[in-house]
């Protein structure tokens, strides 16, 4: 597990702190790995820190492809293809995909957000 890997949790915190008894649940973003534990936060912005155990890595190239197969079926996609060319779904593991919109679909799609209305 590594910084900015995407992670599923579901945990209940057992911190000591005002959290303490709160459930967490949902995917995020690792910031930090230390100690045996994960430190992040999850999509809707609430920070989280939990052992390894309870948190699972998304495996990326899975969501990507999925992701790209709905892209590819929709009426739009030949308008992107012609403007942009192969570059289309040029991605960057440290920043995403290159390509603005195809980045903006991808964080939708990725916070569960799979029906575009155009």
């Amino acid at each position: 597990m590594n910084k900015n890997d995407r992670v599923k949790v579901d945990f209940v915190s057992e911190s000591r702190t005002e959290f303490s008894g709160n459930h967490f649940a949902g995917e995020g973003v690792v910031d930090r790995v230390e100690d045996g534990r994960v430190f992040g936060r999850l999509d809707n912005g609430t920070p989280f820190m939990c052992a390894m155990s309870d948190a699972t890595v998304i495996e990326q190239s899975d969501k990507r492809a999925g992701y790209e197969a709905f892209l590819m079926s929709q009426p739009f996609y030949l308008q992107l293809k012609y403007i942009h060319g192969d570059r289309l779904f040029d991605f960057d593991q440290g920043i995403g995909y290159r390509n603005l919109t195809v980045q903006v679909g991808y964080v939708c799609w990725c916070k569960g957000d799979k029906e575009f209305v155009i």
